[in-house]
């Protein structure tokens, strides 16, 4: 809401009011003067009356000096009131000299009119100066009139004596009311004008305000480390509100502490005062900011707060601003001031709390982003510790069942035989996930060294084709092989190439029911080794491409069995080891994953925690 004006305001605007009046009325004189020398010379002209020009030509000629005076003398604007007289009291005597002295009878009497020219701005001005100007008037009009006829009863009772000095006090009352109603008219527009000023320093107040919240959601958003957000909190806190000190306090509910755990304050932050607990019930604004989103101390109170280390400086505003978890108080942000002007105040009050509502959201994602570490942490060492336990007594059975179908224990029929082997299949197969899922672990964890060594391309791969377990080709599948002969010499690890190419090869036998398996291998255009593993299987939908790489996503109704991981370890290997993968595929008509390695060893060893992005349709895949 506006406030009124002041009485000082009020008058000093009235006065400035009266100066523009001043500079207004003698433009008017001037615009008046030449219209009644233009009007006499056009009378004079036409013969029209018995007017003597001379004394009239004079007395506007007066009239015209003392506008000038008006409008060159400083010294008199400087005193508004006493110009607005001293012009009201030229006017009468110019208009009451011209009249007198140019004409007489009728003429005389209706030039009586002019004098309205000084009634008119009187009245505006107010009642005082309307009555006094209609009696000057009058003293004028009757002044003349006594010269003409005498002094006498019947003069002054007459009509021509009264009927002018009627009009003079209606008019001055007249005017006195238009001026009154446009007095309050211009008094409701400052107020307006004021009130809208004041809404403008608002709302740019609010503007400047929501410029900084913005700068510092975007500089608190721009990480979810938490010592780095209570790092830029503090910092850009104190350089938006101009603090001399800012801190960051944690509250422990369950034992009714809080403590330091960053300010602005070098020492401070990294000394002693950040290993120091506080009780929540030794500080009372602590427990004030459970129901109050901020607190504001002042004097005594504010140079007394804990566990700061601000090297002597004293502070004489210290703003307190609530962080919430949960609508328990889980902290609060510290401002101090050396000095802060109470005007100032209530805008530091404000946008401190716009920075602890932003800053108790990033917080609330960091400590979530921390719980999910966390977890996937404890996720990844649970399947670690079980994958080992489990890997132990399977390899116990595996080495029995190949004892007993070698006949270490007497002879076994052929059905026997037959349950033998299958069951040796599914084992080794439990096995293989055991492993992937161990080496997924070790990948996380990053526990999986690289060991390079110099590599026969076609050597490691006629390796892993004896290798393949019989239980994964059908009788119904041709396996091929297109692999260069002349192939150079690679510098890679040679058990995580083989892991990947194992693992595309099981794909691609798992899902194809006809047809052939090829295994290609050569060089690209630009000298790097292509291995290549084709399949005419069931082929992979287009939309599934974005994700088969994802750990534990497969096709939906593909039927393959399995975890879900051996494309996605396969990815994570190859990105260890500088190579791309490449899927190209057509549902029915079967699929084609092109590894892509340099000669030269280019590992990947810090990005172990970092896969790069899912794939798309035929891009590569790190």
């Amino acid at each position: 809401m506006g406030v009124p004006p002041r009485g000082g305001d009020v008058m000093r605007s009235g006065l400035d009011d009266l100066v523009t009046f001043n500079r207004w009325l003698c433009m008017t004189r001037l615009r008046a003067a030449g219209a009644v020398v233009v009007f006499t010379l056009a009378l004079a002209w036409l013969g029209i009356g018995d007017i003597a020009s001379a004394p009239a030509l004079a007395a506007c000629a007066g009239l015209f000096v003392v506008s000038g005076i008006g409008l060159s003398w400083d010294r008199l604007a400087r005193a508004p009131r006493v110009l607005f007289y001293l012009q009201s009291l030229a006017d009468l005597a110019g208009i009451t000299f011209g009249i007198g002295a140019s004409a007489a009878g009728v003429e005389a009497l209706l030039f009586r009119s002019v004098y309205a020219l000084t009634i008119v701005p009187a009245g505006l001005i107010s009642v005082p100066s309307g009555l006094a100007m209609a009696t000057a008037a009058t003293l004028g009009h009757e002044a003349l009139l006594v010269h003409e006829r005498g002094l006498s009863l019947a003069t002054l009772a007459s009509v021509e004596s009264l009927v002018p000095t009627f009009l003079f006090f209606l008019l001055a009352q007249q005017c006195f009311f238009y001026g009154a109603h446009l007095k309050r008219k211009n008094t409701a527009l400052a107020s307006l004008a004021e009130r809208l000023e004041e809404s403008r320093q608002r709302l740019g107040a609010e503007a400047r305000t929501s410029a900084a919240l913005l700068d510092v959601a975007r500089t608190l958003s721009s990480t979810l480390e938490a010592p780095e957000i209570l790092a830029r909190l503090n910092s850009t806190t104190s350089q938006q509100l101009g603090a001399d000190w800012s801190g960051t306090f944690l509250v422990d509910p369950d034992f009714g502490t809080f403590r330091l755990v960053a300010a602005t304050d070098a020492d401070a932050a990294a000394g002693e005062p950040e290993r120091l607990e506080f009780p929540v019930s030794g500080w009372a604004p602590v427990g004030r900011l459970a129901g109050e989103p901020v607190v504001v101390l002042t004097a005594a109170e504010a140079a007394c707060t804990p566990g700061l280390g601000r090297s002597g400086r004293v502070l004489s505003t210290m703003i307190l601003a609530a962080l919430y978890h949960e609508r328990v108080l889980a902290g609060f942000l510290a401002v101090g001031f050396g000095s802060l002007p109470a005007p100032e105040r209530e805008q530091a009050v404000e946008f401190l709390s716009g920075i602890a509502q932003h800053a108790t959201i990033v917080l609330r994602n960091a400590r979530l982003l921390e719980e999910v570490r966390l977890a996937s942490a404890m996720k990844s060492e649970f399947v670690g510790a079980i994958s080992h336990e489990l890997r132990s007594p399977l390899n116990v059975m595996l080495g029995y069942l190949e004892m007993t179908l070698d006949g270490a224990f007497g002879p076994i029929t052929a059905e026997q035989r037959h349950a033998l082997r299958r069951t040796q299949e599914q084992s080794l197969m439990l096995l293989e996930m055991i492993t992937a899922l161990l080496d997924m672990n070790r990948l996380e964890a990053g526990r999986l060294p690289v060991q390079p060594a110099r590599v026969s391309v076609p050597q490691l791969l006629e390796e892993i084709c004896q290798q393949l377990p019989e239980g994964w080709r059908r009788p119904e599948v041709a396996f091929r092989r297109a692999i260069v002969a002349d192939l150079p010499e690679i510098e890679t690890d040679p058990g995580k190439l083989k892991t990947v190419v194992r693992n595309l090869l099981h794909n691609a036998f798992k899902f194809t029911e006809r047809g052939h398996v090829m295994l290609g291998a050569s060089l690209t255009p630009e000298g790097d080794l292509a291995i290549t593993v084709a399949d005419t299987g069931c082929g992979i939908p287009p939309e599934a491409i974005r994700y088969i790489f994802d750990m534990f996503r497969q096709v939906p109704g593909s039927g393959g069995g399995g975890v879900g991981l051996g494309l996605h370890l396969a990815r994570r290997l190859l990105h260890v080891l500088g190579g791309t993968v490449r899927v190209a595929s057509e549902v029915g008509k079967g699929t084609c994953f092109t590894v892509t390695l340099p000669l030269a060893a280019r590992f990947a060893l810090r990005q172990r925690r970092r896969p790069p992005a899912p794939l798309a349709p035929s891009a590569d895949a790190a």
